[in-house]
């Protein structure tokens, strides 16, 4: 059943101050301050207890000071005193105590525990009948008698001395004519949490103090231990002292009784702690008080014999296998009961004749985690019925037994456990009022509800600050072991352990770390073996220590796996709900391929281009001086520039090249936007856009139309991969006014220079990622050492050179000299803003990024998640939809191959909130103008730095706070250099192809012959050089641009066939006199360099790059130059 989880408040401010001032961890020092612990005093003293300083007087509990002086009287007047306890741990510790401190003070004095079921609890009369073989002058109770008013009268008339000392409430039975010593007698004694042997413990203080012996008490704290925490007191106050004091002794210097218990139970080899003692020594102790009879285990604790111990250690053993062999069979046949009875009530009852009364409330308690309803379970002795019943979330059993307590013969108990007797023929009339009960109550009660100390992040659990909650031991009652929760983290390695393959073992993963898990009595482990979802985990931790090795484990409470959620869809537009599904119906192979352009859409968006430019132009005649003002406002609404980007502007207005350098995500693409705008609608001039990868160039290429289509500009992309017709195609649109700007790479303008320049309309060139020119000198793209030179022969008729901007992010000093030498630089804009809001979380070559990514999203945010292909958008964004279904309305994907109208949508849904977070690939950027993204996640290693930097530019717009993930990792290098070299591959690979081309035309004649790009590369592989389909298109282009093939495109029915004809030549070419090889090679030195950088550099060189420019040292002082 699914837990609630109440999670404890806590000051950040003074956690932090905990922390550094105590060098505690964070979630340490959290736990203190959710528990009300917010000083440092304060901590060091709960942190540090002392009985010197926590143990209260004694002489505060009523009562006591009667007590004490009745027994030294009998101490000094020999009389014999018989040490009455009970059959549990608390009053087995009590009597060994009380005894072992008379003895020492000289006393005559004989421990008598009654037999839990023969003589049943308190100063029974078979009790005293049986403890008057002693011949007692004096009884002392411990840990009983409070509520035996006539008993302890009958004791009195037979000649006996009685005192009582005890820790349960006083009620209207106490007795009277003797001394009782209970710190609940009084409503404000301090002691009131202690338990029966803490009060035993005080009564041998004061009963040493006036006979000589003042510290003798402080060797029975061990004892006094056992008893505190099998009671379940309140660890607090002189309690935690107590039992401090009791563990260390236990630890440093266990006496007999307890090494032989260790050493029983298998835990000699470990630390004693009050947590491990519950299932170490305790259960053993209270295993012969269960059976029957706790005489064996006063015998242990009362001797120092070291073979005594051993024996009576390993008779107890035996008891306790009893017990527990008991209790499997009870078990056994209980659950068989209830799995014939149960059908679906809200609470279970089962019931036997004769079944042992020391195991039901363990048995109802296995019930319960079966179940998950209260149960209780009855044992029938002829016309009585006993019960034991355990709880289960909030609902409190008592209260619901206390609402047929007209047909009980007694009960008692508290909210989470009752004691239940009835008349036998009374219990199905029981049952029927308890469910009836259980049903009015609201589902969300029986649901567990977790006390959550911190939240806490998996990679905090190290060995090292797990190992500091020692600090905060002994954990008891009203402190117990804090419980943390991991939120929104995955499962890996789920099996199932043990040889009833009940407890649940797993593996908690954020992506950054993973810690050990284990749930005992899981009751849904089937559902959780296939849970593929985040989980919020709340547990225990401790450190497992197996073969030597030592780890951090999670003791698992509670695991909720995420769930759809149904508020959360009816909250959101149905129609954008039907849009993001369809999208999501659609195959993976659609969705990957380009979008189809339909006739009929390509007129109609031709049509109204022409009618915007019609529009714009009149506007231009109208007012030529607001016409700047104008596109500006068209393109980023009523946002106002900043000063860089005015300044630069202004510098181009007035005809003068600018260089400028400011940071990604300051708009340099909005200056040169708008004045190529500007120029095609006043001047008819057009542009000429330099960037240095083709892939850049494609992504531009989209964003540049969507914020120019509305001015009616044409815009085409020219480079080596444009085929000779598009070529011709394009030079002539631009020639004739069809085209405003063009977008190409810096080989391709170095090889068709002249045919730019014959245009006569290029009067404005943008070279964009200008520190490329700054690294041409290295060997790194050579077309950019002589880009001033192609670019000067764009000159008009006149002479006068075009105007040039250069941009860049990075222009150290070497680099803005290159710039300037290469180009024609009259004003330079340097600006200095830096973006101090984004932080870089670097998680390079994590081991498991996709449990990273689930548990990041999970956390809330708006997000952009980028990859590096088409087909992993969508598979990304549909596993995350997996992980995350409470997000999975609201998770959506972008790439280049989705039809315009479904980018647009997808654009504004993520603008406007109803998706919030896109897994796309670099075709999500420039022109995309989303302030509020809080988180950039670089899932794949960028190809490049212009990818890396605008990826990263993308988040914090708006000047809050926002994080970039960068989860690329190792195998993202060689993945992506596979890829580039299939796009441009070597001289081999390209002579083999070719090989086979003319091997082919041989076949075929002189006649063209149709092939694909799949078909050649498979004809022209072989088993130990195998050539991909992106291998073979390369090398199409290539020998097409060389004049060594010729190639024919048909559309027909069956889609586009391309026909292929090798000419024949005797002419020798070179592969780099084709500008689509050199532009491919030019990729790869980019990509090699930036993954050396990308993957070497600390995190604050890459937070350097994200967040400011690297500007020349004259920027230092003026940010400006003019």
């Amino acid at each position: 059943m699914t837990a609630q989880f109440s999670i404890r408040e806590a000051d950040p401010q003074i956690v932090a101050r905990l922390a550094h001032d105590l060098g505690l961890p964070r979630f340490i020092a959290t736990t203190l301050v959710a528990r009300g612990i917010t000083t440092v005093r304060a901590a060091k003293r709960f942190l540090n207890p002392s009985l010197d300083r926590d143990w209260r007087n004694p002489l505060e509990i009523p009562g006591l000071a009667e007590v004490a002086d009745g027994l030294i009287n009998a101490i000094r007047e020999k009389k014999r005193i018989v040490v009455f306890g009970d059959f549990d741990l608390d009053g087995i510790s009590a009597t060994t105590v009380i005894t072992r401190g008379l003895r020492a003070l000289g006393a005559c004095a004989f421990p008598f525990i009654p037999r839990r079921f023969e003589e049943g609890y308190g100063i029974t009369a078979a009790a005293f009948e049986r403890a008057r073989a002693l011949e007692p002058d004096v009884i002392v109770t411990v840990d009983c008698g409070i509520a035996c008013k006539s008993e302890v009268a009958d004791i009195l008339k037979a000649g006996v001395e009685v005192y009582i000392t005890d820790h349960h409430e006083a009620a209207d039975l106490v007795p009277e004519g003797v001394p009782v010593a209970d710190p609940k007698m009084a409503d404000d004694c301090p002691s009131a949490i202690l338990a029966g042997v803490g009060v035993a413990l005080k009564l041998v203080q004061v009963l040493g103090s006036r006979l000589g012996f003042p510290h003798l008490w402080r060797s029975y704290t061990d004892f006094a231990t056992l008893g505190t925490v099998a009671d379940l007191m309140p660890m607090r106050d002189e309690n935690r002292a107590l039992v401090s004091d009791g563990i260390a002794r236990m630890n440093a210097a266990p006496r007999p009784c307890i090494a032989a218990l260790l050493a029983t139970s298998g835990a000699a080899d470990k630390p004693v702690s009050a947590t491990n003692l519950s299932f170490s020594l305790i259960p053993r102790l209270n295993a012969a008080g269960r059976m029957g009879d706790a005489q064996l285990a006063l015998d242990l604790l009362m001797t120092d014999d070291f073979e005594e111990a051993n024996r009576l250690a390993t008779k107890l053993e035996s008891v306790n296998d009893q017990r527990r062999a008991i209790e499997a069979e009870l078990s056994e046949i209980a659950k068989a009961q209830a799995a014939e009875i149960y059908h679906g009530q809200r609470a279970l009852v089962v019931s036997g004749e004769s079944w042992h009364e020391g195991v039901k409330g363990i048995v109802a308690s296995r019930l319960v985690n079966t179940y998950g309803v209260p149960s209780l379970l009855f044992t029938i002795d002829g016309d009585e019925a006993r019960g034991s019943g355990r709880s289960v979330g909030q609902v409190s059993l008592f209260s619901a037994v206390e609402s047929a307590s007209d047909l009980l013969t007694r009960f008692g108990g508290h909210d989470a456990a009752v004691g239940v007797t009835l008349p036998a023929d009374k219990l199905p009339e029981f049952e029927r009022r308890l469910c009836a009960y259980m049903d009015a109550l609201p589902e969300g009660a029986f649901h567990p509800l977790v006390e959550i100390d911190s939240c806490v992040s998996l990679d905090e659990l190290t060995l090292d600050n797990v190992a500091q909650l020692d600090k905060l031991a002994p954990f008891g009652q009203e402190h117990p072991v804090p419980v943390y929760l991991a939120r929104d983290v995955m499962l890996a390695n789920c099996r199932t352990v043990g040889a009833e393959k009940n407890p649940f073992s797993c593996s908690l993963s954020d992506g950054r770390a993973t810690v050990s898990g284990i749930m005992f009595h899981c009751s849904d482990i089937e559902s959780l073996m296939r849970t593929d979802s985040v989980v919020n985990a709340a547990f225990e931790v401790q450190i497992d220590e197996w073969r030597g090795r030592k780890s951090v484990k999670a003791m698992l409470q509670s695991l909720a796996p995420a769930r759809t959620c149904g508020a959360l869809e009816a909250c959101l537009n149905p129609e954008n709900l039907s849009f993001v599904a369809d999208l999501y119906a659609t195959s993976d192979a659609e969705l990957c391929a380009n979008a189809p352009h339909r006739p009929e859409d390509v007129e109609a968006y031709e049509a109204a281009r022409a009618a915007n430019r019609a529009c714009w132009e009149r506007k231009a005649a109208e007012d030529p001086a607001a016409l700047e003002q104008a596109v500006v406002r068209a393109i980023i609404g009523d946002k106002p520039l900043h000063d860089a980007q005015r300044e630069i502007l202004a510098h181009l207005r007035a005809g003068r090249s600018t260089l400028g350098i400011m940071a990604t995500g300051r708009g340099k693409s909005l200056t040169f936007q708008v004045h190529a705008a500007t120029r095609a609608l006043a001047n008819h001039e057009a542009s000429l856009f330099v960037y240095p990868l083709r892939a850049l160039i494609a992504d531009q290429a989209f964003h540049l139309r969507e914020a120019l289509d509305a001015f009616g500009i044409g815009v085409i992309t020219l480079t080596g991969e444009s085929t000779p017709d598009e070529r011709r195609q394009g030079f002539a649109g631009l020639a004739d006014g069809t085209y405003d700007i063009v977008l190409t790479t810096p080989e391709f303008l170095a090889w068709h220079a002249d045919e730019f320049a014959a245009a006569g309309r290029v009067r404005f060139v943008v070279v964009d990622e200008a520190h490329h020119i700054g690294l041409a000198k290295a060997g790194q793209r050579v077309a950019y050492a002589t880009i001033g030179a192609a670019i000067a022969k764009l000159a008009g008729p006149g002479g006068e050179a075009p105007a040039v901007l250069a941009l860049t992010a990075t222009a150290d000093d070497e680099v803005a000299a290159a710039i300037k030498r290469e180009l024609p630089v009259d004003a330079c804009v340097y600006d200095p803003a830096s973006r101090p809001n984004l932080e870089v979380d670097d998680q390079r070559n994590l081991k498991n990024r996709d449990d990273y990514l689930a548990n990041l999203i999970a956390s809330g945010g708006k997000t952009v998640i980028y990859v590096n292909s088409r087909e992993q958008s969508v598979a990304v964004a549909r596993t995350l939809r997996k992980r995350v279904p409470q997000m999975a309305p609201l998770i959506g994907f972008y790439n280049a191959g989705l039809a315009r109208a479904e980018r647009k949508r997808i654009e504004e849904l993520f603008r406007t909130d109803a998706l919030s977070v896109l897994v796309a690939t670099s075709a999500f950027g420039e022109g995309v103008d989303i302030p509020n993204i809080r988180h950039v996640v670089l899932y794949h290693l960028p190809f490049n730095e212009i990818e890396f930097n605008q990826m990263s530019g993308r988040a914090g717009r708006d000047g809050k706070p926002a994080g970039i993930h960068l989860l690329f990792n190792r195998g993202d290098c060689s993945l992506n250099e596979r890829i580039l070299r299939d796009m441009t591959p070597d001289h081999d690979c390209l002579a083999q192809v070719y090989r086979r081309l003319r091997s082919l035309q041989r076949e075929m004649g002189e006649c063209f012959f149709t092939m694909g790009n799949a078909d050649l590369a498979a004809a022209a592989s072989t088993d130990a050089f195998p050539i991909s389909p992106a291998s073979a298109a390369c090398g199409v282009a290539v020998f097409r641009e060389l004049g060594l093939i010729e190639t024919h495109t048909a559309f027909g029915a069956d889609g586009m066939a391309r026909s292929i004809h090798v000419v024949e030549t005797q002419d020798k070419v070179e592969l780099t006199d084709s500008v689509r090889y050199r532009e491919g090679l030019g990729e790869r030195e980019v990509f090699h360099a930036f993954r050396d950088w990308a993957m070497k550099s600390d995190s604050a060189t890459l937070h350097i790059r994200v967040s400011r420019p690297i500007l020349p040292g004259d920027a230092a002082g003026d940010a400006r130059e003019r």
